[in-house]
């Protein structure tokens, strides 16, 4: 885990000091802003040193023990998700999947923890290198002796986790961490169970991994995990075998137009094989043999073993890390003696001479020593036991998920008997036992996560059922969950935003005295939260929220102004996303003033820095823009900006599957010729809106061809 403490002003992306120039668009690092936990000690024992990566979800700190001098890295969830009960038990999960494992090749978990102040956090081992993704990115793919090595150890990580019940159900290039050695080796190290399956009957594990819910990097998923299937290691195996395909010929095996399409052609498509994919490449027919022998449909073709994949690729059985078992005190270990041994005679003393003792009778006087022992031995049981029933029965749960003791038994109970009724085919009793389920899962203090698995099981149940009325009750039900998910996830954001706008006035009042949070701070602080922002305002479009959804983004757009200026590239991305909430209200007088402000700030960010990217963002403005004002009969003003985005991006005509941002434009592309098809054809310019869309199709020809990777 490499340090950073540089950050590139147009795409934000952090980098170490020893780098000048983003690789990415050439333009000078920024020094980083100092995080405001940097130089503290936080959780009264880890002193953070430096921020190593910030997401949307989390912050990863380098940190020191503060008593055993160990560097370390602590995982910080976002405060304003702590209080989203899925997502705190999920960061949970990923520290108890991770703290059962103890092997060279995954990394390890050393402490989890909620601070006084509502802070959760897990501290793993601090790793120096790279991830395999970044080798890829630069490498394109690996040569067979150095693919080898990597499988290698990886396979012995998972294997390792496997024997522990573990499902890692997230393997992807970006999760295999490579940590150069002094002799020149490379010790590759699995990260990340932020999503693991722990194969056990707990309600928590059952509660986080129900059939149904889909997990997972689509462009690594197995097809069970694609149909939300109950998954085993052979799940795995098969993500191991897109990981080790991309790898070995630079390509993933499976590639869709989207998320969606992705998946499914994991579920129906096959995949060329490496010999077909990169022939050129001399991949030896053992090894080929075995990654396209993970990559069947059926779980049952697969492996059936990491070891036996293992054996496959290296002949030779898979070696089993012994793992340090300590013993403390006399009582771990247990002797029985056989009758007639010294131990025997010796036992057998020691119980004459306590039987011996255990005859005498008790006096009067030792009577009333005892009493009032035997009192506080009563008040002790009487208090223990008023003090479990209170667990039990009125202790509401940890704020992140309100719910007593027995609420959560009697959810759990009748999900489980349901389950074992609908298996049964005894439907009818199923659906009650479903019902009790629900009713127990309204009493939380956040019933959504358990209310969905609940009604997703009755949806299944129905259609087996064949129950049209029940099934279309059952989706309105689901929709009024999602919709309430929705708003809860708003006015979490809300609260972000109101606390992040409580700072600035604050940092703005102050003149001397105690340190402030510096504006800059302030607006990484909200830079790192926008991507998720956009996201739940997405959600609440989906629902139809669209008072919430303009009410969170006109809130975030006013307050990132403030912090970050208006030449922003993700303040564009804000007023676009809050033009198409007006958009979608109607309120067409509010669209083009957004529309037409997010694209001065592309132009301006792309006269400044003239990279790939930001002439990428400020093509796609231009048709966004262009597009409205021909969905408005605006034909002058639509030509003139659908013409400026066919300019710039006719340059990225000729496509580079292994470039992101050439895929991306290759994508719009298509999209501007459309567009300038339907005007042409709406001014009835007929011939013009054939020629488009012939050069539509030669496009889309050519990219079925190259089965660009898209993500």
């Amino acid at each position: 885990m490499e340090s950073f403490s540089k950050v590139c002003p147009t795409c934000k992306k952090e980098y170490s000091n020893d780098v000048v120039v983003c690789p990415d668009d050439n333009n000078q690092l920024a020094p980083l802003a100092k995080d405001a936990l940097v130089g503290t000690v936080f959780a009264d024992k880890y002193e953070i040193l430096s921020v190593l990566g910030a997401g949307g979800m989390s912050v990863i700190y380098k940190a020191r023990h503060k008593y055993m001098e160990r560097i370390c890295a602590v995982k910080l969830l976002h405060p304003f998700l702590l209080s989203d009960a899925s997502m705190f038990q999920r960061f949970q999960y990923e520290a108890k999947a991770a703290s059962n494992l103890s092997h060279p090749n995954v990394v390890a978990m050393h402490d989890f923890g909620i601070t006084n102040d509502g802070k959760a956090y897990l501290v793993m081992d601090y790793l120096e290198g790279e991830d395999l993704s970044t080798v890829l990115e630069r490498d394109v793919l690996l040569t067979e002796p150095q693919a080898r090595e990597i499988f290698r150890q990886a396979l012995a990580g998972l294997d390792h986790a496997h024997s522990k019940g573990v499902i890692h159900r997230d393997l992807k290039p970006s999760n295999l961490f490579l940590i150069p050695q002094t002799d020149g080796s490379v010790l590759v190290k699995l990260v990340d169970f932020g999503i693991a399956k722990i194969t056990d009957s707990s309600s928590a594990a059952q509660n986080l991994t129900r059939t149904g819910e889909v997990f997972g990097s689509p462009l690594y998923m197995s097809p069970e995990q694609c149909s939300g299937k109950s998954l085993d290691a052979r799940s795995d195996i098969y993500s191991l075998g897109c990981l080790m395909y991309e790898a070995l010929c630079g390509r993933r095996p499976l590639v869709g137009e989207s998320a969606l399409e992705t998946m499914h052609m994991h579920i129906k498509d096959v995949p060329l094989t490496i010999s077909q994919a990169a022939p050129k490449l001399g991949v030896s027919r053992q090894l080929e043999d075995a990654v396209m022998k993970c990559l069947c449909k059926r779980p049952d073709d697969r492996f059936s073993s990491v070891a036996e994949l293992y054996q496959e690729i290296y002949g030779e059985p898979l070696p089993k890390v012994p793992v340090p078992h300590s013993v403390s005190g006399t009582d771990s270990q247990i002797v029985i003696p056989t009758p007639g041994s010294s131990a025997t005679a010796a036992s057998t003393k020691k119980a004459d001479e306590i039987t011996d003792k255990s005859g005498l009778y008790l006096t009067p006087s030792d009577k009333k020593k005892l009493l009032p022992i035997a009192v506080a031995l009563a008040i002790l049981i009487l208090a223990l036991g008023s003090s479990t029933y209170w667990i039990v029965c009125f202790w509401p749960g940890p704020e992140t998920d309100r719910g007593t003791l027995i609420n959560r038994w009697a959810y759990t109970f009748w999900v489980d008997r349901g389950d074992k009724l609908a298996k049964q085919q005894n439907f009818n009793d199923a659906f009650t036992a479903y019902d009790n389920a629900e009713q127990a899962a309204d009493k939380f203090g956040d019933n959504f996560g358990r209310k969905v698995n609940v009604l997703r099981a009755k949806l299944k149940l129905a259609s087996n059922m064949n129950q049209p009325k029940k099934t279309e009750q059952i989706l309105r039900s689901l929709g009024q969950v999602n919709r309430d998910q929705a708003l809860v996830d708003c006015e979490l954001a809300r609260k972000e935003i109101a606390r992040i706008a409580v700072l600035y006035e604050a940092t703005l009042a102050s003149k001397k005295g105690g340190r402030k949070t510096s504006v800059y701070e302030l607006a990484m602080q909200m830079g790192t939260k926008i991507e998720a922002f956009i996201g739940i305002s997405r959600r609440l479009a989906a629902v139809q929220a669209y008072d919430d959804q303009e009410d969170l983004l006109t809130r975030a757009v006013h307050l990132y102004t403030q912090l970050a200026g208006d030449d922003d590239p993700q303040l564009a991305d804000l007023k676009t996303e809050l033009a198409y909430s007006h958009w979608q209200q109607d309120e067409v007088s509010q669209v083009r003033p957004l529309l037409t402000e997010a694209l001065a700030i592309k132009m301006k960010v792309n006269e400044r820095n003239k990279t790939q990217i930001s002439n990428i963002d400020e093509g796609e403005a231009w048709l966004r823009l262009g597009q409205f004002d021909r969905d408005r009969s605006k034909f002058d003003e639509a030509e003139r900006e659908l013409s400026k985005a066919l300019t710039i991006l006719h340059e990225y005509k000729k496509l580079d599957k292994n470039n992101n941002n050439s895929v991306r434009a290759y994508k719009l592309l298509t999209e501007a010729l459309n567009a300038m098809a339907d005007y042409k054809a709406q001014t009835h310019k007929e011939a013009e809106a054939v020629a488009l869309r012939d050069e539509v199709a030669v496009l889309k020809k050519v990219k079925l061809d190259y089965h660009p990777d898209i993500e």
